[in-house]
């Protein structure tokens, strides 16, 4: 799959990657609160740090798995945060965490369910998984078709609708304790590189562009003055299908099944 992969890929330049941060921050936060002293926090597929780095600021420790060398060769992670290459099933055997994350990776993944029995292994008691992948099932997908931004055929494997994801993690031995729908820094922006994709038909244009593959030009102008237009609509849209169950991205959180069911006999 290297080759679907270029080295820019998820690479934004410093404003976007400033805009992002600020919006994981806001995320990180909301995760970190249950543990407000600190905790674990295991996330797979960390790119350039990002969450962990607002993991390691609120006191936790913070570890990343990254397949990616050559970023984490880049990465010059901070105090209490540390990136790795292995897989979760070649950690020491003793790891274990409080959380563990998964922001936009399960879809890469061609055996989920095996990945997600890794993690439940290395859940600390009380541990919760969370997981953030796009919604088969949402109204942008609906809406755009074989045009919609979150497809991304090759490089997303598996898609999910919220009663196949809740199927995927009990197939895993654990089990869906809430599901969400917003997404404010993805969401809305779906929206409107899908609508352009339709309207041009061309494929992911500004994105690709914000990531530095591919060089301003003409398709790239129209692309920008698109979303302008659509950038109210989109958002109002993305608003109103999180309030319906029907966002574009979903956040899952899970426990383990077998502590579900013990805190429910009791």
């Amino acid at each position: 799959m290297d080759r679907y992969y270029p080295r820019r890929y998820r690479a934004y330049g410093p404003l976007v990657t400033l805009i992002l941060g600020a919006f994981y921050r806001m995320r990180v936060s909301r995760w970190a609160e249950w543990k407000t002293k600190g905790g674990s926090v295991l996330e797979i597929g960390c790119g350039s740090g990002l969450m962990l780095a607002a993991f390691s600021q609120r006191g936790w420790k913070a570890v990343g798995i990254e397949r990616n060398e050559e970023v984490v060769a880049r990465v010059r992670p901070g105090p209490g945060v540390e990136i790795t290459t292995l897989p979760v099933e070649e950690l020491p055997a003793e790891a274990r965490f409080d959380l563990i994350l998964m922001f936009h990776v399960l879809e890469h993944i061609g055996d989920p369910v095996q990945l997600l029995r890794e993690c439940a292994k290395r859940l600390a008691p009380g541990g919760r998984v969370v997981v953030n992948v796009p919604n088969f099932g949402s109204w942008q997908a609906r809406f755009a078709g074989t045009n919609w931004l979150h497809l991304d055929i090759p490089r997303h494997l598996v898609h999910y609708t919220p009663k196949t994801l809740a199927a995927t993690f009990e197939r895993a031995g654990l089990k869906v304790s809430r599901i969400g729908f917003a997404s404010i820094e993805h969401d809305p922006y779906g929206w409107v590189e899908s609508a352009s994709n339709r309207i041009t038909g061309r494929s992911n244009t500004l994105t690709r562009f914000l990531m530095g593959i591919d060089r301003f030009g003409p398709g790239v102008a129209l692309s920008g003055v698109l979303g302008v237009v659509l950038a109210l609509p989109a958002l109002l849209l993305a608003c109103a299908s999180w309030l319906c169950g029907c966002g574009a991205l979903m956040e899952a959180t899970a426990v383990s099944a077998a502590e579900s069911s013990r805190d429910r006999t009791f």
